[in-house]
């Protein structure tokens, strides 16, 4: 299948990733897609669990089975670091990609901002990261907290890096 034909913004654009890229889903639902994450089962189950959904695969027999049932499918080298699989994949859509605090790294589940009575009530926020910052974002699914903290340094980073590969 083309992705020609796959004719969506990027913000609708869903993946489905094997039990390989565990941590290209991750990074992918950092930029705000919908990515579920296929970690444990047989091809057939996947299969039957990826409609409307983009399949980003290693395994090259699976890659191949796809393309000829005219599913939509992306190869991603086993070799590739989350850097090149990523620019790989945006490449290929031909996406530009943003960072978007709107999905749970661990469990895809959509975010939501917390109020100020949630966050000074929340025993589970570390008291220097409420006295550091602002705004917290929990998922609706299960429970994460998550902040704009020094990690985010490091995504900012790898974010520039991949916008760089990408021009």
């Amino acid at each position: 299948m083309s992705f020609k034909k796959i004719n969506r913004k990027s913000e609708e654009i869903k993946f489905i990733a094997d039990s390989m890229l565990g941590n290209v889903a991750r990074k992918l639902r950092l930029f705000g897609f919908d990515t579920l994450y296929y970690k444990n089962g047989d091809d057939e189950g996947l299969l039957n669990n990826f409609k409307e959904r983009i399949l980003l695969t290693c395994d090259k027999e699976l890659y191949k089975r796809c393309v000829s049932e005219g599913r939509p499918t992306i190869f991603v080298e086993r070799s590739e670091d989350e850097l090149y699989a990523l620019s790989t994949i945006f490449k290929k859509l031909n996406i530009k990609p943003r960072l978007r605090a709107i999905r749970c790294t661990v469990c895809n589940g959509k975010l939501r901002k917390m109020n100020e009575s949630e966050i000074k009530n929340n025993g589970t926020i570390p008291k220097n990261a409420k006295l550091k910052y602002k705004e917290f974002y929990v998922c609706m699914n299960c429970g994460k907290i998550y902040w704009f903290g020094s990690h985010w340094i490091n995504i900012t980073k790898f974010n520039k890096k991949l916008n760089a590969m990408l021009k």
